[in-house]
């Protein structure tokens, strides 16, 4: 049981970490290139993505700390961290479709000509550690009291 809260709260951690370096990067010296490292397209509210994929996984390791350290119920803090890991792959889902998938299906054969894993943005990583941790909520099962 403790394992997996752990786990959630690892990659919760590392997503909070990639996230935050990847949103202080895009204030210090923007990139204009798509990449691993850099939250290139469109806005939202005047902002990128990535501070709102920051959000999500900071909430995430706090929520799956606190339930680690039994500071908060671990049914309450399971249906939690369910709750946002789940939005957390819906919308890193959604800007991922816009980054990649709208551009294969616009581009064709000629996207794959020219694509590189470098190219893929922060936010389809940032979904791939997202369903990492919404698939680890919900094998989770506390234990009843």
């Amino acid at each position: 049981m403790l394992n997996k809260i752990r786990a959630i709260f690892y990659l919760s951690l590392l997503g909070t970490l990639f996230a935050g370096l990847v949103t202080a990067r895009q204030f210090i010296a923007p990139a204009t290139q798509p990449g691993i490292f850099s939250c290139v397209g469109f806005k939202i509210l005047g902002y990128s993505p990535c501070p709102y994929g920051l959000a999500l996984f900071t909430i995430l390791t706090v929520l799956s700390f606190l339930t680690l350290k039994q500071t908060i119920n671990h049914h309450y803090g399971s249906w939690l961290m369910r709750l946002f890991a789940v939005a957390g792959v819906i919308f890193s889902g959604w800007v991922g479709w816009r980054e990649i998938g709208l551009p294969i299906i616009t581009k064709g054969a000629y996207y794959w000509e020219t694509f590189s894993m470098l190219a893929v943005p922060a936010c389809v990583w940032g979904f791939l550690v997202f369903a990492a941790v919404a698939v680890l909520t919900f094998i989770y099962r506390p234990e009843p009291n």
